[in-house]
């Protein structure tokens, strides 16, 4: 559950697009909102936003539910600089850290959400915090995509690959393939005996199937600056992005994502 330092430098450096991302495609707006859908229309009280990136989830929720205050732990300062920008005059607090340190503040809340977090978590510690942040009544809400959730695991979403080979072969140059490690996904049983022995019931379960444009996966990969090709000039990359997407437009497929919602019932098991 420490936020594992590379990771957080990664995401300090792709923090800006990242932003850019969450602007320019809807999904992430829409995953967000279908997950704060969740929660009971007299939701009233702090709100803890884990993993909250540039702000968007809590973003959504200050708008949907005005007696409502965000907390947003995320370990990435620079993505918390802009979440800050984001937000400017919410009612939000904004801590630069892991849940690992919620207890350093002493953290109570009616609502926890992770739009796009939880799958950094190890599930018995994450759930173990939670616990002494969320009283009985209150509630957890999370997202896991496809490849983090082991029921949708096999599930492919690589549209962007064969465009961008594509636009590769056409200018006789190398697709730079990033470094990837295949995620370990959730299982239920881990969820299962993770929230039951520190005091959560599952109340829901929602499998989304949203019609994803092509063009939301290559601009995925380029937040890292040497892809499509690793080490050409900024103008022909330019221009490789711009193919990739000519080739990619009016093109889908799928991004399935399980929501999950749980409340805090005992002092668990």
């Amino acid at each position: 559950m420490i936020p594992d330092p590379e990771k957080v430098r990664v995401w300090d450096a792709r923090a800006p697009a990242y932003d850019r991302l969450c602007r320019r495609w809807e999904i992430f707006s829409q995953l967000s909102n279908h997950l704060i859908d969740l929660l009971p229309a007299s939701l009233q009280g702090p709100v803890l936003d884990i993993g909250a990136g540039a702000g968007l989830t809590s973003k959504i929720l200050l708008a949907r539910y005005p007696y409502c205050q965000a907390i947003l732990i995320e370990p990435s300062e620079a993505m918390l600089d802009i979440a800050r920008a984001n937000l400017a005059g919410r009612p939000a607090k904004f801590l630069a850290m892991g849940l690992d340190r919620a207890a350093e503040h002493d953290l109570h809340a009616v609502a926890a959400l992770a739009s796009a977090s939880m799958q950094f978590l190890d599930l018995e510690p994450a759930f173990a915090t939670l616990a002494r942040i969320i009283a009985p009544g209150g509630y957890v809400a999370f997202n896991l995509w496809w490849h983090h959730w082991e029921e949708t695991a096999k599930r492919a979403m690589e549209g962007w690959r064969d465009v961008a080979e594509s636009v590769c072969r056409e200018a006789q140059l190398p697709l730079h393939v990033l470094p990837s490690r295949t995620p370990i996904p959730k299982t239920r049983i881990e969820l299962t005996n993770a929230s039951r022995r520190h005091g959560f019931e599952l109340l829901s379960e929602h499998r989304d199937e949203y019609p994803t444009p092509i063009g939301f996966g290559v601009d995925f990969q380029a937040m890292e600056p040497n892809w499509p090709v690793k080490g050409c000039a900024p103008e022909v990359r330019e221009a490789l992005l711009t193919r990739i997407h000519e080739l990619a437009q009016g093109k889908l497929e799928p991004l399935v994502s399980t929501r999950f919602l749980l409340q805090r019932t005992t002092e668990g098991r």
